[in-house]
């Protein structure tokens, strides 16, 4: 057998591997997950945010480009996970807009915390907080995005309500999912969730594997 054979030999099988892995673990992981719902655990956020993912598939760059920031708005990040479109959205808001970066769990906003002082970024806020019950006013906020984060909530429409309740007027709401997510919900259930919360698709970009939405108060 030449070389070259023997490297497509190989490569079939590493495709026919990842495959079945993708496979087996979209279906274990969404029987598991329709029976229990939690968040993904602090470690497994700096695993999911790799450098593969963060080139070739859910770019924080284009992700950001898509939202229509300006400098001096005030966005909402539920699920920060390691920080990395935090940053890019941030850097879009710059010198004068915040991001608060919301999380219920002290170990993702504890490593994001050291992340931003290492890398000293001013205008990111970790905070812990509730997406059932946001400490933030009545249409206070210009922005607000998830990265993969709301399907994990057992309830993604009481959390879209809340959303719609901060949201100002002129405001967006971006949410992006990915295929081999165990939570990946198909465009037209995050459309469906968003409609019950009086929300209206604005823009959507992306495929099936990955997609973004970007969603606007009903009627303004």
């Amino acid at each position: 057998m030449s070389i070259v054979s023997y490297i497509l030999v190989i490569s079939k099988w590493v495709l026919i591997v990842i495959l079945a892995w993708l496979i087996l673990g979209q279906t274990v992981g969404r029987i598991i997950r329709h029976f229990i719902k939690y968040p993904i655990p602090a470690f497994l956020t700096r695993l999911i945010d790799n450098p593969i993912r963060r080139k070739f598939i859910q770019n924080p760059e284009i992700i950001a480009d898509r939202m229509q920031l300006n400098a001096g708005m005030t966005v909402v990040e539920i699920g920060p996970g390691k920080g990395s479109y935090t940053k890019a959205v941030a850097k879009r808001v710059s010198p004068d807009g915040k991001v608060y970066a919301v999380d219920i769990q002290e170990a993702v906003l504890k490593y994001l915390k050291q992340r931003i002082e290492r890398e000293k970024i001013s205008n990111i806020v970790p905070m812990l907080d509730d997406a059932y019950n946001f400490s933030f006013g009545d249409g206070s906020i210009d922005r607000i995005f998830a990265i993969g984060c709301l399907p994990e909530i057992p309830d993604p429409v009481r959390v879209l309500c809340e959303c719609r309740r901060i949201l100002k007027p002129d405001g967006l709401i971006s949410l992006c999912e990915l295929f081999p997510d165990p939570d990946y919900p198909r465009r037209s259930t995050e459309k469906r969730w968003a409609e019950e919360a009086g929300l209206e698709l604005r823009q959507q970009f992306g495929t099936w594997f990955t997609y973004q939405l970007n969603f606007g108060k009903k009627g303004d």
